[in-house]
């Protein structure tokens, strides 16, 4: 996962919600896929620059966890699924999953930001 990263990055290829879906999907466990990306790499390749390319890359992904997706990404569902079924009128189903989802999705792309703009988003999808 961190050498796909690694290497969109190098190809300039890299975006932030690239980064915030990594964030949001590893958080608990990215320290451990650090160590084991920086074992791996220098295990497995000859290259000592690649190794510090990794290296480097690493800190980079640490230094945006840090200063910006927890000071700036929303990655908690700014509307629950009870409030969805409230404003769109629609009973318990996987539609309203479904929904939930693409919101968060938009969150982590940083489409949406507020809880009224989460609401305008829903409304939209319907």
């Amino acid at each position: 996962m961190i050498t796909k990263l690694y290497f969109l990055y190098k190809s300039e290829h890299l975006e932030n919600k690239d980064l915030n879906f990594f964030w949001y999907e590893n958080k608990d466990i990215a320290p451990h896929l650090i160590l084991l990306t920086l074992a791996d790499s220098l295990a497995t390749s000859e290259d000592k620059k690649f190794f510090e390319d990794i290296k480097n890359f690493c800190i980079y992904l640490q230094n945006y966890y840090l200063n910006r997706y927890i000071k700036e990404v929303i990655d908690k569902p700014l509307l629950t699924g009870k409030e969805i079924m409230e404003i769109l009128n629609l009973k318990p189903s996987p539609e309203v999953g479904k929904i939930k989802d693409m919101l968060l999705k938009a969150q982590l792309e940083e489409k949406i930001r507020t809880k009224q703009q989460a609401i305008n988003f829903i409304k939209s999808l319907i």
